[in-house]
């Protein structure tokens, strides 16, 4: 990764005096071959996933689509490829049935408005930015424009869906990334250095963190670059340099995210040349559906979901008291590889009062792993001075004793005979609010019943005094 910062560092600073533009080279037709630009769709050495497909359509003679065709789309079983670079162009459609379920056979070709670079859907619609603060909703069938949103700042040449936050993120060559919401106000902005960016995608797993994938042209067009930028935090996390084999040629175009035939695909436009699908599935082994913390008395009960798990050894379960630093509180044990939804449940006991986070740290069994969300709860303070009967009981030779307190006091807790003989003093000392827990090893005392007594007395002159009996039985 390092090596790659480099070289992409290397290309930008040689390249300043370039301004980024949208290009379309030339429109190869009647049989005219491209010259050798296999390399453009081969991704760097380190790049994780896997190419299922490389359609190149700068090789088909009709239709002729490859002068300014951008798209990255994939909706309702098609792929649609659209042309920017003058109005009244097609979006050209193709099905699924190619090689790796990319683009196989052409379905149709339809008029849109024109002019518009990344294309993105909600589901239902599908959107398009012409590189100003307008973006277009199309009826998917037709391409015809049905509204129009004009954005309060900010240009939408790139353009991604948010399910989540139910908006657009939207950037154009240079400046920042802003989210919009559906009547074009602005929600959110990440700032961003980069300045040839194309191509978005919004990328999310139910229960795992979000991220946008920005498609770039580096200034000059012999390179491109990809980065993987957390939502969350605005920071870059990852990134890729593709080298191209002549200037403009497979330069970034759309980006999308993609469910296909049951496979997650990163789907990259190298404009005017070629679409890639890239497999992102199995680099999170969970697919996590749910995480939850709900608290009862001085337990948490921590409940998660998975849909499907790929060589999954475990979950370690992590908590964190608000200081940024998680400790490990438990270890659950996970299915192996799964086709079907998975339940698990963890509780930390005995929880002292404060605010909490806690995470998930999901361990593959060749030893990579990924973090679940994180979730927040508080344990509250008992409204009451409480001693509880001990667990296990009978118990050999150890057993637990929990009591809570209403307000901060210093405890004495003692152990007791029949015959009201101190045999243990289990703690002397000042306690907070809260739930606690003592242990007693009666190692070296005989069988029988002992009296456990607790004298409690709190820092607003409140006292408190319970006792409860015990049975040793070895």
């Amino acid at each position: 990764m390092k090596l790659l910062s480099t070289v992409f560092l290397f290309v930008f600073a040689a390249s300043l005096s370039l301004a980024q533009v949208d290009l379309a080279p030339k429109d190869y037709a009647g049989g005219e071959t491209p010259g050798p630009i296999t390399m453009d769709t081969i991704p760097p050495v380190g790049f994780p996933y896997a190419t299922v497909f490389n359609f190149n359509y700068s090789a088909i003679g009709s239709p002729g689509m490859n002068a300014g065709t951008v798209g990255a789309l994939f909706f309702n079983g098609k792929y649609y490829f659209n042309r920017w670079n003058t109005t009244g162009l097609y979006t050209y459609r193709y099905n699924a049935d190619g090689p790796g379920n990319g683009p196989g056979t052409f379905a149709d070709s339809l008029t849109y408005v024109g002019s518009c670079r990344d294309l993105a859907t909600d589901g239902i619609f599908i959107y398009g930015g012409n590189a100003s603060t307008t973006v277009y909703r199309f009826d998917p069938n037709t391409m015809a424009t049905v509204k129009t949103f004009t954005l309060a700042g900010g240009a939408a040449r790139a353009l991604a869906w948010d399910p989540s936050r139910k908006g657009f993120w939207n950037t154009n060559f240079s400046g920042g990334i802003f989210l919009h919401d559906t009547v074009g106000t602005l929600k959110a902005t990440i700032a961003s250095t980069l300045t040839g960016k194309y191509g978005m995608a919004f990328d999310s797993l139910a229960g795992q963190p979000a991220y946008l994938w920005v498609w770039n042209q580096v200034t000059g067009g012999l390179t491109n670059s990809l980065h993987k930028i957390s939502i969350e935090t605005g920071q870059e996390v990852a990134n890729y340099v593709f080298t191209t084999t002549a200037a403009s040629i497979g330069i970034s175009g759309g980006a999308e995210v993609a469910w296909v035939n049951n496979k997650r695909l990163l789907l990259l436009n190298y404009q005017n040349f070629a679409l890639a699908g890239y497999l992102m599935e199995g680099l999170i082994p969970v697919e996590f559906t749910a995480f939850s913390a709900n608290v009862t008395g001085s337990d948490v009960v921590l409940n998660w979901s998975t849909a499907t798990e790929k060589n999954n050894r475990g979950f370690e379960i992590q908590r964190s008291s608000g200081n940024g630093e998680y400790f490990v509180v438990g270890y659950i044990q996970g299915n192996g590889t799964s086709l079907t939804p998975r339940n698990y449940s963890f509780v930390d006991k005995n929880v002292q009062t404060g605010s909490y986070s806690y995470r998930l740290r999901q361990m593959d069994y060749d030893g990579s792993y990924a973090y679940s969300s994180v979730v927040e709860t508080e344990v509250t303070a008992p409204v009451q001075f409480s001693l509880d009967q001990n667990y296990p009981n009978p118990f050999n030779p150890a057993t637990t004793i929990n009591f809570s307190l209403a307000v901060d006091s210093k405890v004495a807790m003692k152990v007791f005979d029949v015959l009201g003989k101190e045999v243990m003093t289990l703690a002397n000392t000042n306690f907070a609010a809260g739930t606690h827990n003592l242990s007693f090893n009666a190692a070296g005392l005989p069988s029988g019943v002992y009296v456990y007594k607790i004298e409690a007395s709190g820092a607003d002159g409140s006292n408190f005094s319970s006792m409860k009996k015990m049975v040793l039985n070895k």
